[in-house]
């Protein structure tokens, strides 16, 4: 009899157990484990991507400043004129504003795994990109190299035409976020060539 009681108390036990041991992985803030649905990790997960995005747009557009910063106000050499202060700005400004949105259209491909997964129409162009509008001021400000200067803004509307195309692929919010630095990248042209 003692045994028939201890078998059916030891039931009754696990079955208590059992539940009490599944309710806190239902309700989340229980002092339990933790699951997916749980407010804190979600919040932990949104303060680290806010983290990433900020350190992309910094130094993408930082890369840009400083580019823009090294070279200068300008200079004239034998095959250029000295651009006025006011188009020094307007390039400043808009090089870096492009830049800051290019940026966040990589982010939004890398996100959903679309940089690793399609590197070579994803983070290629991205790159190249990148590195024409790093290398504009310096070729056309500060060594007056008109036609090296287009070079840079011709690589710059090719590297993001081809993101608009790779990162739509993967979001087709991030492939719009790239256009206006295909239209950028024009209006750079056009300023570079009426310094020539």
């Amino acid at each position: 009899m003692e045994t028939a009681t201890a078998t059916q108390g030891q039931g009754l036990t696990r079955r208590a157990v059992g539940d009490a041991d599944a309710t806190p992985a239902r309700m989340p803030g229980s002092g339990a484990r933790a699951t997916s649905r749980d407010p804190k990790r979600k919040l932990g997960r949104a303060k680290r991507g806010l983290r990433s995005l900020a350190a992309a747009v910094t130094v993408s557009a930082a890369l840009t400043a400083a580019a823009f910063y090294a070279s200068g106000a300008g200079s004239s050499s034998g095959t250029t004129k000295a651009p006025s202060a006011a188009m020094v700005a307007i390039a400043r400004a808009g090089s870096v504003a492009a830049e800051a949105v290019m940026a966040l259209a990589a982010w939004m491909v890398w996100a959903e795994g679309g940089l690793h997964g399609r590197p070579g129409a994803t983070l290629a162009p991205f790159a190249a990109q990148l590195l024409a509008a790093a290398a504009w001021p310096a070729l056309a400000l500060r060594l007056g190299a008109g036609w090296a200067g287009m070079a840079c803004c011709a690589a710059m509307a090719a590297g993001a035409a081809a993101c608009v195309r790779g990162f739509g692929g993967v979001n087709p919010v991030a492939g719009d976020l790239a256009k206006p630095c295909v239209a950028w990248a024009v209006l750079l042209a056009v300023m570079n060539y009426k310094m020539l």
